[in-house]
């Protein structure tokens, strides 16, 4: 392609610069020596093209040489990184999968309970999150329903789902802040499922840990809009109002989906998708202040989840041991 020039180049295509002549380049793409030219014909500097064995030349007069090549080097800097790489979201934390383990130990912890059909001992009597009791003098139900399981089939789709959603949070939050997180997530979606049924005048029990994955779900979308900006990513990033609200969407998608088997608990799905947006809340905000994740700090969050965890099965053991001796 040859742009207009004040002054004709010289007719044989093989010269590499005539006399009075500079030659600019050679560019080795068709795309980039159009481009260049572009950029002399914006400022006025008289040009022509010529090919020669490396690729495409500009030629210019002797004359107009330093203010051409000051506009295209110019021109370069100023387009070096166009169009802008997409960059990924970048997570606090990348190290072990401690939060996945976490819902591997429910496998294990389903051996010991055995299922619910065929219980291995108080577990289900004294844990699941029965509304009467977790609105009056149990509300440890409300967690140590987040660790029974009825079946096998329950437990493992429990755990891979549980598994992917808390990788995904534990990557933003860091392990300590993710346990704990989606163990509040959980615990506060069970008592608000327990309020809800109460409210109806419903007698009501459930179990699993489906309410704490879906907690996960909302931390995820509490963290995707908190933590969507400078602290996460790259000043030159940018994102569509959509990026943030698709974990809000899938997990509405999920719940439909869930919701749709005859065993399912959709309202305690519902609740725990609330609660983990309402727990994100404070969470991301801390993290928003703090890029770096601390070790101890971290510890510190997932000894309290499991304390919580631990202390609430304490309490629920310890009660039958109090009735009998009353």
């Amino acid at each position: 392609m040859s742009m207009a020039a004040a002054d004709p180049a010289p007719e044989n295509p093989t010269a590499i610069a005539p006399a009075g002549y500079t030659a600019l380049g050679p560019y080795p793409s068709d795309r980039a020596l159009r481009e260049a030219a572009l950029v002399l014909t914006a400022v006025s500097v008289p040009h022509a093209v010529s090919y020669g064995a490396g690729g495409g030349l500009l030629l210019v007069r002797d004359a107009d040489y330093d203010r051409a090549r000051t506009n295209l080097d110019r021109y370069e800097e100023e387009n070096r990184d166009f169009p802008p790489r997409r960059v990924v979201e970048r997570p606090r934390y990348g190290g072990i999968p401690w939060v996945a383990f976490a819902f591997l130990v429910l496998v294990a912890f389903s051996f010991v309970t055995g299922p619910v059909a065929k219980p291995t001992g108080p577990f289900f009597r004294e844990g699941s999150s029965v509304a009467a009791l977790v609105l009056t003098t149990e509300p440890f139900r409300a967690v140590t329903a987040l660790t029974l399981h009825a079946d096998t089939s329950h437990v493992l789709g429990n755990l891979l789902s549980g598994a992917l959603f808390g990788r995904a949070v534990e990557r933003r939050l860091g392990p300590g802040s993710a346990a704990l997180a989606i163990t509040a997530s959980g615990a506060l979606g069970n008592a608000a499922n327990a309020a809800f049924y109460s409210s109806l005048g419903e007698p009501h029990a459930s179990i699993g840990a489906s309410t704490a994955v879906f907690g996960a779900v909302g931390l995820l979308a509490t963290t995707q809009l908190i933590l969507g900006g400078r602290h996460i990513l790259t000043p030159e990033s940018s994102r569509h109002w959509t990026e943030y609200a698709s974990p809000l969407v899938g997990g509405l998608a999920l719940l439909g989906t869930l919701g749709s088997s005859p065993s399912s608990d959709i309202w305690a799905h519902a609740w725990g998708l609330g609660a983990g947006i309402l727990v994100g809340l404070p969470f991301a905000l801390f993290a928003r202040r703090s890029r770096a994740s601390g070790r101890w700090g971290q510890l510190a969050m997932g000894a309290l989840a499991l304390a919580v965890i631990g202390g609430s099965w304490a309490l629920a053991l310890a009660h039958p041991l109090r009735s009998a001796a009353s």
